[in-house]
């Protein structure tokens, strides 16, 4: 084999890892920036597994430079940008993750790695070897990459950079402040929330109830205890078993004394406002004036309104102490919950039993119905999400092809140059 056709060869593979282990790293980052607020609950996973208890605002900001950090090595690679420190940034990050994959497989703590977010969904073992993959496919650029030409020209390359991040940040921000463009759970706008015969019967759950001290765990077909004996209830979990995901539960509405009332609470039929609240504990007080002005808004609408929250009894009656609540509050799984809307708190609203739409209470335009004088319909809080990323998606896509063209255009006018010279007649020409 000759040097020209070798170096065409490996020039050949070497786009091929590019494009493989570039894509990889830019879906990955791209899905974990879609829904900011999945990424954030892995992390806590993860930190849960380790026994380590990390400040939310840092655990936020880990995550978006996650996310960053990923797309952009993907969006470098594929571009041929930063040809040598690219693959060196692929590198250190699968030296972290292959390691911490093949642990993950052994050891099983958590059902998946997170890696793709919600969008894809492996098993550990899968991720293993998808990383082995990936980590010799990344060696072999760190060897060839800089040897292969680029399609953004050095000199623009921080033009691409610019591109990159506010892309994903743009997006980050959205899922966070809002809600995810796209919703890969099993409660997208236009599902039902809940199906007929699916309001949670076949799930099992076990019933938490302390005295003296001690704890003490309760089936459904155990006699719960009574309270007026001392005993106190603290929480409620589902029994699944090992394959059953938490991603696949059903949603299940339970009143205060532990009855699963989700049939008779969640409407089939007319509007409703669900006000959702994971955790109690880490919401604000301060926002129980605007969820009561939104209360008076769906009253004034014809719009029924409930909560349904997540948390200990004791945070449950804080909670209707302090707020003042003049609307029903019901309690679910916390992990539930955060299938269905992402925040806390969130909203959801349903026509006839159908999810219309969905957004974070700071997502909400409460400025409007907040005045006295505000006469909204609640149908006009809805936003679309698919134009938005379009949109997005279009601007960051047509930004990246200007960058290109111009990293060309030397080799354009010199290829332009030639064309004129070699087809211009002269003087000379025309009078032989």
């Amino acid at each position: 084999m000759t040097d020209s056709l070798r170096h065409r060869l490996y020039g050949i593979i070497t786009w091929v890892c590019r494009f493989a282990v570039g894509g990889v790293f830019l879906y990955s980052g791209f899905v974990k920036a879609i829904d900011p607020w999945g990424t954030i609950y892995k992390f806590n996973e993860y930190l849960g597994v380790f026994g380590i208890d990390v400040n939310f605002s840092l655990v936020f900001v880990s995550v978006l430079l996650l996310c960053i950090f990923e797309f952009m090595t993907g969006a470098f690679i594929v571009t041929g940008s930063f040809r040598r420190a690219a693959p060196i940034m692929a590198a250190l990050l699968m030296l972290v993750m292959t390691p911490l994959t093949l642990w993950i497989a052994l050891k099983d703590p958590v059902p998946d790695c997170g890696c793709f977010g919600d969008a894809l969904i492996i098993s550990n073992w899968a991720t293993f070897w998808k990383n082995i993959a990936l980590s010799l496919l990344t060696a072999w650029l760190v060897v060839w990459n800089r040897r292969v030409h680029w399609l953004v020209t050095p000199s623009l390359q921080w033009l691409g950079f610019l591109a990159d991040a506010v892309f994903v940040c743009v997006v980050a921000m959205i899922g966070y402040f809002y809600q995810p463009l796209i919703d890969y759970r099993q409660y997208p706008i236009g599902s039902t929330l809940v199906d007929e015969g699916s309001s949670g019967d076949g799930e099992e759950y076990v019933f938490i109830y302390e005295k003296d001290g001690i704890k003490h765990e309760f089936t459904v077909d155990d006699e719960l205890p009574d309270e007026s004996e001392g005993w106190t209830f603290v929480d409620r979990k589902a029994l699944s078993s090992p394959e059953d995901s938490e991603e696949t539960r059903s949603f299940a509405v339970f009143d205060d004394t532990d009855m699963d009332v989700t049939e008779d609470v969640v409407s089939g039929q007319g509007k409703q406002l669900i006000l959702f609240i994971p955790d109690l504990q880490d919401v604000s007080i301060s926002s129980s004036y605007q969820i009561n002005s939104l209360q008076s808004l769906a009253q004034s609408n014809g719009t029924d309104f409930i909560a349904v929250v997540s948390g200990s009894k004791e945070d449950l009656e804080r909670w209707k102490d302090l707020s003042m609540a003049k609307y029903p509050v019901y309690t679910a799984d916390d992990t539930v919950i955060k299938q269905v809307v992402r925040g806390n708190p969130a909203v959801v609203y349903l026509e006839n039993g159908m999810i219309y739409w969905k957004s974070s209470l700071r997502g909400l335009p409460y400025e409007d119905f907040m005045a006295e004088d505000g006469n909204l319909d609640i149908r006009s809080f809805t936003r679309d999400n698919k134009m938005i990323l379009q949109n997005i998606i279009f601007i960051y896509l047509a930004v990246l092809a200007v960058i290109i063209l111009m990293s060309f255009m030397t080799e354009l006018k010199n290829v332009f140059g030639n064309v004129n010279r070699h087809g211009k007649s002269t003087p000379d020409d025309n009078d032989r």
